[in-house]
């Protein structure tokens, strides 16, 4: 007489079971998560190659006659220790976009006020530095959501550079 009961029971632990197996779904059900702007950058490799070229540009603008960046770039480039301090320069912009686009990077420099306190860097010298970053994204076939992604890392960065 208990029989019954006990495959009726086992009936219901077995299908509720079954229900709350497919009704919560497995993981391969969940859409991923979207790659991180690091990740769609290509990683370290990109965001070295984005900072690379754009430290080329800059340098070039401000060896260049008619330079707009050669006043505030004059005591980096003039410096006896300048390969120390274009490295430190370069893995710290490293860190920082790193950091800003998802990476597992950490930017440990000083602030933008205080890296660029006294440089008094005007609109015109924001302006061209932004087209030398432009050129470098388009320089490393960044795609569009790409490219306002990092336009508006940069852009954030502004109003504590430029004027101060």
């Amino acid at each position: 007489m208990h029989l019954p009961r006990l495959n009726f029971a086992a009936a219901l632990l077995l299908s509720s079971t079954l229900f709350f197996t497919t009704a919560c779904g497995s993981k391969e059900d969940e859409p991923k998560p979207e790659p991180t702007l690091y990740e769609r950058m290509g990683g370290l490799k990109g965001v070295e190659g984005f900072v690379d070229v754009l430290m080329a540009n800059v340098a070039a603008e401000a060896s260049a006659q008619n330079s707009s960046m050669l006043r505030t770039h004059t005591p980096l480039l003039t410096d006896p220790d300048k390969p120390a301090r274009l490295a430190r320069l370069r893995n710290n912009f490293i860190n920082q976009i790193g950091e800003a686009t998802g990476g597992p990077l950490k930017y440990t420099g000083m602030t933008m006020l205080s890296a660029h306190k006294g440089m008094m860097i005007t609109e015109k010298e924001w302006s061209v530095w932004r087209q030398a970053a432009d050129a470098s994204m388009a320089a490393n076939n960044l795609g569009a959501k790409e490219k306002a992604e990092i336009a508006k890392i940069l852009d954030d960065m502004k109003d504590a550079t430029v004027g101060h």
